[in-house]
């Protein structure tokens, strides 16, 4: 068993003694079978800008439908924060249920840290836990086996996956570097580098490597670790960056750093995903200045209709109540209408069940649910969301982003795609549904090739002869006033041709070569430089 499994178990079961010795202090007994009203238990990270979110999320969505439905049953929500913690997060789940009596759960719990709590509590064993945590992309023996009473309001990242490598390769970018943010929760996060170079396999990438950063809750100096860190990756050839998974903090972080040393200029490539692209409404304008020229995805909700326009009106005066400090970005992400509509689901099949307190009933009415809610529509096949996502890609540039194109798994890249589900768009000076022109790191519009020497690196030495017989093909002339060598003729212009049409940087010199052409495939089979001398010696005598 792993260190991480371990040591998690080790804080869970301390976690659930304190939690039965609270129980037997505060409860004065057994609690009556037909206890009314209804409750739902929220499991929140308040500490993240995204559980802030998702907390106002779950209590306007009970709010709402109590508002639209008066007379129903009565459906209430209690929340309890995990501090960003795992243990913490599945230890929140037992109490909501022990001392609150709830009778469903909503969070962002995995299904491995569901799977402990219904080892651990026999309890919970049938009471609905409904997940609004990213599906990790995880095969067996892995992955715990799915129970009923585990519902996923989410899509699998196997899709983020495939849309980074549906970018990478529209560039024909053939390495990457992937980056990555350790996850406090009880998951694999190698089964992401896996499923990331899987589908950039298809595409004819590779991941050149990857650096796992660990929690920056974890870090005592995050600044001087991530800069040690970035100096090793900008020592490297490669220059298209991939972060995969992180927190907003991490991510601020790394971009500030990142743009300190360099690395937000002409040549980079940054590509974020959809737990950051999501939030950038919501970040410091110093923030998004560190990132010009950053490309990422977002999920794709539809912002129009009269529901969306309702709810961020009342959703960003309630924000901004709780959190004075977020005047000026209170404005909700995904993660908000993800957590609205799952607690929404759970509290209209509570009020369908009509105070039936039957678990499996109530499981059945939720996974039967079928209605537009503001992040899409909700429909469940097989305990997870029917519906595949829609990404938005976007580009940051000047104090914000824009849209650039939309993707999906079934489309890619495709105007008919946008045709079909009746959406417009302004895209700039690129074309609807591909991608069209992106300004990249350093107020560049030319595509980075990916690549360019690294610190310490040299470029390739190309040998050329310098006293071959027909000049037209190759010329070299020295001008000692200048001390300067220069190389032309057909078979240099093709060279140089060629080399610009590469989907890659391939830094090189010309090094003139005075021998014969014998000791210049010498000077070749001794790695001395690489030589076009077949291709030259072809030319010259035809």
């Amino acid at each position: 068993m792993s260190t991480l499994v371990l040591s998690f178990l080790l804080g869970f079961l301390l976690l659930v003694q304190h939690s039965k010795q609270s129980v037997n202090k505060e409860d004065s007994g057994p609690v009556s079978p037909h206890r009314i009203p209804m409750s739902i238990g929220g499991v929140v990270d308040t500490s993240s800008r995204v559980g802030k979110e998702q907390k106002l999320a779950m209590e306007m969505a009970v709010h709402d439908l109590h508002q639209l439905s008066t007379g129903s049953e009565l459906v209430l929500i209690n929340l309890k924060d995990s501090y960003g913690n795992s243990a913490q997060a599945a230890y929140a789940a037992i109490d909501l249920i022990d001392r609150k009596h709830a009778e469903a759960i909503v969070g962002p719990l995995t299904l491995h840290e569901a799977s402990v709590v219904r080892e651990l509590n026999n309890v919970t064993k049938d009471i609905p836990i409904m997940s609004i945590a990213p599906i990790p992309p995880i095969s067996p023996p892995l992955l715990p086996p799915q129970p009923p009473s585990f519902i996923q309001m989410s899509n699998d990242l196997t899709t983020h996956m495939q849309c980074i490598a549906a970018i990478v390769g529209h560039f024909r970018w053939r390495k990457v570097t992937a980056i990555y943010e350790q996850s406090t929760s009880l998951s694999t996060d190698s089964e992401l580098i896996i499923h990331l170079s899987d589908s950039l396999l298809a595409v004819d990438s590779v991941i050149e490597r990857h650096t796992a950063f660990p929690p920056i809750s974890s870090l005592t100096n995050t600044r001087n670790f991530i800069e040690e860190e970035l100096k090793k990756l900008r020592s490297k050839s490669n220059r298209v960056f991939i972060l995969i998974q992180s927190s907003l903090d991490f991510a601020a972080i790394l971009f500030e750093k990142a743009k300190q040393m360099g690395m937000m200029e002409k040549g980079y490539v940054w590509i974020v995903t959809d737990d950051i692209a999501s939030l950038l409404d919501s970040v410091d304008p110093s923030a998004i200045s560190n990132m010009q020229g950053v490309i990422g995805f977002k999920t794709n909700f539809i912002d129009t209709t009269e529901s969306y326009r309702q709810f961020r009106l009342r959703f960003r005066r309630n924000f901004r109540s709780e959190h004075p400090e977020e005047e000026e970005h209170s404005d909700p992400s995904i993660f908000a209408l993800r957590a609205y509509d799952a607690t929404l689901a759970i509290a209209r099949a509570m009020q369908i069940s009509q105070g039936e307190r039957n678990s499996k009933g109530l499981i059945n009415h939720i996974l039967s649910s079928d209605f537009e809610g503001l992040s899409g529509r909700i429909r469940f096949n097989k305990g997870q969301l029917s519906e595949l996502p829609i990404f938005r890609i976007i580009n940051v540039i000047g104090k914000s982003y824009r849209e650039v194109t939309f993707w999906s798994p079934l489309f890619g890249f495709s105007q008919d795609f946008i045709k079909r589900v009746g959406m417009k768009m302004r895209v700039g000076n690129g074309l609807v549904g591909e991608l069209g022109s992106i300004y990249w790191p350093g107020s560049d519009q030319s595509v980075p090739k990916g690549w360019s020497l690294g610190e310490g690196e040299k470029p390739m030495k190309i040998g050329v002869p310098a006293r071959g017989a027909f000049n037209q093909f190759v010329n070299v002339n020295y001008d000692p006033s200048r001390n300067e060598t220069s190389v032309t003729g057909f078979s240099i212009e093709v060279f140089e041709a060629a080399v610009n049409r590469l989907p890659y940087d391939l830094p090189y010199v010309l090094v003139p070569y005075y021998g014969s052409y014998d000791e210049m495939v010498a000077e070749v089979h001794n790695k001395v430089c690489l030589s076009f001398h077949d291709t030259i010696t072809y030319i010259r005598y035809q």
